[in-house]
């Protein structure tokens, strides 16, 4: 009798205990019922959405340029097209380094992509250095008909260093910025000269024109020339600007030396992570807005001369041009002695150049 009593009375004492749990377990049940009927209705799956693939991209181009705000539109145009499943950061104004640095880091996995000039490009194959041959091309119609005509070449170029051209992206018409009138190539010997540390042609003028030019990284130059280490420089007249160069310099030398050239690069291993989905993405968005931004980067340049002009900068016609177009000539054939670039492959971009439009 009394093992049935305390048989009872242990029974009647659990009941409450066993009812909440009962309660609890039935409140849970219908929690995860009512969030899978709501996963259902807006169509979200219960497991979890594969984390967006996250392209890491850098370039020189400081924040607000022209440059800059296309590459900005690359990033959101390509998450829009791809559902948000990939995603491109943009690290600007050289925060990951020189494109020297740049081009290592996209060896090693650190970055996937960037968007250079042609010392960039050179980097991953100097032979397209010599899209920047001093005093090459007269206009922007024979560097889009040469650049047209050899597009396999330099496509295969990078290929053979790992990378995939994106688009052609160019910097604009280099000039010289100076603090002292230059107009015959031996006014240069007087000036404290930039020659960017990692650009085999800058280094090769300066050698050849006979001037101890001063080799720093493009970072370098703006506290150059505040300290007085260097006081004049090569550059488009939008990048002076851009850069905020323009303000240690006086004068600027009337003389086409070269055009800056650029373009947007992708690792091969980048690209082969990508779905076919997003690698058509990609390449559609690239070619939309670095056409725009060709397009853009040489009105841009063609204001940026007037508003120079405005800023108190001296045009100076340049004297005796057989002078200087000998320098290039020179700068031409010592490259090519050296092996920095193929002789037969710059014969044939000059050929191309013969039949450009005119």
């Amino acid at each position: 009798m009394r093992n049935r009593y305390f048989r009872r009375f242990r029974y009647t004492r659990a009941m409450p205990v066993m009812k909440k749990q009962t309660k609890v377990a039935r409140r849970k049940f219908l929690e995860v019922g009512a969030a899978a009927s709501a996963a259902t209705i807006v169509g979200a799956p219960l497991i979890a959405r594969a984390a967006p693939i996250k392209l890491r991209v850098a370039t020189l181009a400081p924040q607000g340029s022209s440059w800059h705000k296309a590459f900005e539109k690359t990033a959101r145009d390509l998450r829009e097209r791809t559902g948000g499943a990939v995603e491109m950061k943009i690290y600007a104004g050289g925060s990951m380094g020189d494109e020297s640095a740049m081009v290592r880091k996209m060896r090693h996995g650190q970055l996937d992509g960037a968007a250079v000039t042609s010392v960039g490009l050179g980097e991953i194959n100097s032979q397209l250095l010599m899209l920047q041959l001093p005093l090459l091309f007269k206009d922007n119609v024979q560097l889009d008909h040469v650049r047209g005509q050899m597009s396999d070449t330099f496509t295969k170029l990078l290929a053979d260093g790992g990378f995939r051209l994106g688009a052609w992206g160019d910097v604009g018409t280099l000039y010289l910025f100076t603090n002292t009138p230059v107009k015959a190539p031996a006014d240069l010997k007087s000036t404290k000269l930039w020659v960017w540390d990692a650009d085999p042609i800058s280094k090769k003028i300066a050698h050849v024109a006979g001037v101890n030019a001063v080799e720093l990284g493009v970072p370098d130059v703006l506290p150059g020339l505040e300290t007085g280490l260097i006081d004049a420089f090569t550059t488009s007249p939008y990048g002076s600007i851009a850069l905020q160069w323009y303000a240690k310099a006086r004068y600027v030398t009337n003389l086409k030396l070269a055009v800056g050239i650029g373009g947007s690069v992708i690792t091969q291993k980048a690209w082969d992570s990508l779905p076919a989905d997003a690698q058509q993405a990609l390449e559609e968005v690239t070619k939309e807005t670095y056409g725009a931004l060709l397009t853009r980067i040489r009105s841009d340049n063609k204001k940026a001369m007037t508003t120079l002009k405005d800023k108190g900068i001296e045009v100076v016609e340049p004297d005796n041009f057989v002078e200087w177009a000998s320098i290039a000539v020179q700068v031409r054939e010592k490259l090519i002695a050296d092996k920095t670039l193929d002789g037969e492959l710059v014969a044939k971009m000059l050929e191309h150049l013969k039949n450009a439009p005119h």
